[in-house]
């Protein structure tokens, strides 16, 4: 189930399943709204959606807390802070939460079809990049940080991360 063997590293990978379980819920109602043409069953889908990621926000600003407190830290006390994946991977954290944000703000009473359309396509664009940037996590940064970190370092992160993000 896991592909990391350290329990710090662990942690954040069972934290991208709850994300993208939470992820789920809300992607399967957009979808349907993407389908939807009339007005008022879309805006009602809307607020579907929005009730969702109230759920969503927190628990996806908690673990990209400790991501960029905690885990970006240390890693790029190794890899660098200045450029490469780090950079790239806490730049994404911010490119998303705009969509989302982005999504959150926009009252859909006074919109039209295209303009609810329209928003629900950025949050789409939001979805799909939170979904590319766990599977680079997963599959560059988690590997690499097990490579270069040091016990002190898992030990470090594994008493920082080890914290609720849900409920």
């Amino acid at each position: 189930m896991f592909n990391t063997k350290m329990k710090a590293l662990r942690i954040l990978e069972n934290e991208h399943l709850l994300i993208r379980h939470l992820m789920q819920e809300w992607f399967t109602e957009l979808y349907a709204a993407s389908q939807m043409d009339a007005e008022m069953p879309l805006r009602l889908q809307m607020k579907k959606i929005k009730d969702l990621m109230v759920d969503f926000m927190p628990v996806l600003d908690k673990h990209q807390q400790k991501e960029e407190k905690f885990f970006f830290p240390i890693l790029g006390a190794y890899v660098g802070t200045n450029q490469g994946p780090v950079v790239t991977i806490e730049a994404e954290h911010d490119e998303m939460n705009q969509y989302f944000t982005h999504f959150m703000t926009h009252p859909s009473v006074d919109m039209s079809v295209e303009q609810m359309k329209l928003i629900l396509k950025d949050l789409n664009e939001g979805y799909e990049i939170l979904m590319v940037h766990m599977y680079k996590e997963e599959s560059v940064l988690f590997p690499m940080a097990e490579k270069v970190f040091k016990i002190k370092d898992e030990d470090i992160l594994l008493e920082a991360v080890n914290t609720k993000i849900y409920g």
